[in-house]
């Protein structure tokens, strides 16, 4: 009677231990949904005042034939919209960043599944390791590359944030009456540098996020 006692109370905590991962499992997926949300109305609302900027330039610039008025607002507008191009570029990175970690969470609770029923490895498609390439699976990354940095929102908005900052030189030269090589050149070179320093700040953010929260349950070599 007392091993059955034991048994039964065994079976109960390992389904209370179910209930809960299970919940935590929803909770963690409805706060990546969330984050995704987050990333995707941020990245349009920069998208669209930059479409936007960009249209009322041209208007102004058609108006005002290109003279001192075309150039001062052209100059304001760029600023604004790349001083909101930063702004959004750090938040779009924090909220990757934090789909990472909600990431690596759910890929522990699958692991966990697998240990208390590993006859139904065959039956999960995701990985349940939550290294780097467990966690990009998870998040519909199945070939990583090094080139991942440019394939991300943020990285898409260090873009796009880079352009305007080039445009910005590159138009404050012309107001200048420079030459157009010149202009164009120093343009170029402001937004490689520019992108650069972007791409360079998220792979640091990126490498900080692993020391913090190293891998529990790595893949081996084979997996």
């Amino acid at each position: 009677m007392k091993q059955q006692n034991n048994e039964y109370h065994t079976v109960e905590l390992s389904s209370q231990l179910v209930s809960i991962m299970t919940t935590e499992h929803y909770n963690l997926r409805m706060a990546l949904s969330m984050s995704t949300s987050e990333i995707t109305g941020r990245s349009s609302l920069f998208v669209g005042a930059v479409s936007s900027g960009l249209i009322a330039i041209a208007f102004v610039g058609q108006v005002s034939h290109l003279a001192t008025a075309f150039f001062v607002f052209s100059l304001v507008v760029i600023v604004a919209l790349f001083l909101m191009g930063l702004i959004t570029f750090e938040r779009v990175l924090e909220s990757s960043n934090t789909q990472f970690m909600y990431a690596r969470g759910i890929t522990r609770i699958r692991h966990l599944y697998l240990e208390y029923a590993p006859q139904m490895q065959s039956y999960f498609i995701l990985s349940s390791h939550d290294d780097p390439a467990g966690k990009l699976e998870d998040m519909g990354v199945m070939h990583p590359s090094r080139w991942q940095v440019f394939f991300s929102m943020a990285g898409m908005v260090a873009v796009i944030t880079s352009v305007l900052a080039g445009g910005f030189v590159g138009l404050l030269l012309a107001a200048f009456t420079l030459p157009l090589a010149v202009t164009t050149g120093a343009g170029v070179v402001t937004s490689l540098v520019s992108l650069g320093l972007h791409q360079r700040y998220q792979w640091k953010q990126w490498l900080q996020l692993g020391r913090d929260r190293p891998a529990v349950f790595p893949s081996q070599p084979g997996e």
